[in-house]
């Protein structure tokens, strides 16, 4: 960034320019578009220590259950999940106090299957359909399972059981007893871009799904 350009945000910011806020959204697009890609996939996780909880009065809005221990999720295989019945469906796993990463999870029985990317929803088809494209209007893109006014997924996922597993470096696919199935390509046609700098949603050379997806004994994963 020019003298000039920081020049420039400094009067915009402060209302000092006939056009302060075409600027101010201009330079933000350009940041954003400056930005070296970084990886969506989290590997490093606490959990709350289920022996050692917190009472509700002492967390404040937004703390963890229990002092945090550092969480190490092991190598996923198919055996570890096939035959076990889908209970439940979150699109908002994951936390780092005043938000969270939006990473996907399936519950199975008492252990929550993790899928560790950002806005995982958005990166996941269900026979063929995004879980969740917030801006799918804007784009005319096919209405996702999950809208802010409708869930149409877990219907007809909830109770089903997984049959099969394949987990690959930079893609997935995963079977139920109903018939649908839960993909991630490797391709990232498929998925919307970021909304800030309007890249795809696509692999790194270094992202690996077989250390992002994994189980885990809750969905209160600290990030």
């Amino acid at each position: 960034m020019t003298r000039l350009e920081k020049f420039l945000i400094r009067l915009a910011m402060s209302g000092k320019l006939p056009f302060s806020r075409q600027f101010l959204a201009w330079s933000s697009e350009r940041q954003f578009a400056d930005l070296e890609p970084m990886s969506s996939m989290r590997f490093d996780f606490e959990i709350p220590d289920q022996h050692q909880p917190i009472p509700e009065d002492e967390r404040g809005a937004v703390g963890p259950s229990g002092h945090l221990l550092p969480f190490m999720p092991k190598v996923l295989s198919a055996e570890q999940i096939v035959g076990r019945k889908v209970d439940e469906i979150l699109t908002h796993v994951g936390t780092y106090g005043m938000g969270g990463p939006g990473f996907f999870g399936l519950r199975l029985g008492d252990e929550w299957l993790v899928f560790a990317i950002w806005s995982a929803s958005e990166w996941i088809t269900v026979d063929g359909l995004l879980i969740q494209d917030h801006f799918f209007e804007d784009y005319e893109r096919p209405r996702p399972w999950i809208t802010g006014e409708a869930d149409n997924l877990s219907p007809l996922l909830l109770g089903s059981v997984v049959t099969s597993l394949e987990l690959n470096q930079r893609s997935m696919r995963m079977s139920f007893s109903n018939g649908m199935s839960l993909t991630i390509d490797e391709a990232p046609e498929n998925r919307p871009v970021f909304q800030g700098n309007k890249r795809p949603r696509e692999f790194l050379e270094d992202d690996d799904l077989r250390k992002a997806v994994f189980l885990a004994p809750t969905a209160e994963i600290w990030v």
